[in-house]
C-alpha cells in the first residue's frame, strides 16, 4: 500500500549538499553556544566539529534547517555538559580553573587570592572535618571509603562533610561582604 507521508518524507530528507551548504552556519551557532558555556575558543572549535560529526550521522534523518538548528543547540548543549562533567571527575580542585577572560591580568590575580584563601580556609578547620572534607573533595574518596579509613560510621562523615562545607560557605559568604 501507498504511503503518502513516507513519500513525502522521502522527498524531503537532506541531501548532502544541502547538509553541506548548511553546516558552516550551524558550525558557528555551534562553537557560540560552547562559548557561552564558558569554553574557550579552541574548545568550542572542538565541540563544533564534535557537533558537526555526529549530526553528519544523522543528515539523511533531518527534513528541514529548522529541525538541524534545533540539532545543533540540543547536541552542542548536551557536548558541553559531557565534557565538562568529565573534567570535574578527572580533575582535583587544585587543576580547575574557573572561566575567566585570559585578558585581564586582575581576573587571574584575583582567582589565585581566593584559591588560596580557600586553602588556608581548609588548614584552619578542625582536623577531623578539614580532613574528611579533603579526602572527599581533593581526593575524590567515597563516603564508606572515608569511613572505614577513619574507623568512623559513614553518617559521621555525611555529617562532618556537610559541617565543613557550610562552615567554609559562610566564611567565604562573611568575605564577599566585606
Amino acid at each position: 500500500m501507498f504511503n503518502f507521508w513516507e513519500f513525502v518524507r522521502y522527498i524531503n530528507v537532506m541531501t548532502q549538499e544541502e547538509f553541506t551548504h548548511t553546516a558552516s552556519e550551524m558550525r558557528m551557532k555551534s562553537m557560540t553556544a560552547a562559548r557561552r558555556f564558558g569554553y574557550g575558543q579552541d574548545d568550542a572549535e572542538d565541540i563544533a566539529q564534535d557537533v558537526m560529526a555526529r549530526l553528519w550521522c544523522l543528515h539523511e534523518q533531518i527534513y528541514d534547517v529548522a529541525r538541524l538548528k534545533a540539532l545543533v543547540a540540543i547536541t552542542t548543549k548536551h557536548i558541553c555538559i559531557d565534557k565538562w562533567r568529565v573534567a570535574r571527575h578527572h580533575a582535583g580542585t587544585a587543576d580547575i580553573t574557573p572561566v575567566i577572560d585570559e585578558d585581564t591580568l586582575y581576573d587571574r590575580l584575583e582567582y589565585a587570592e581566593l584559591e588560596q584563601w580557600l586553602y588556608r580556609q581548609i588548614d584552619d578547620l578542625p582536623s577531623t572535618s578539614g580532613t574528611v572534607l579533603r579526602m572527599r573533595q581533593l581526593e575524590h574518596r567515597e563516603l564508606k571509603e572515608i569511613a572505614d579509613i577513619l574507623g568512623i560510621r559513614q553518617t559521621s562523615v555525611s555529617t562532618l562533610l556537610s559541617r565543613a562545607r557550610n562552615e567554609l560557605l559562610n566564611k567565604l559568604k562573611r568575605r564577599n561582604q566585606q
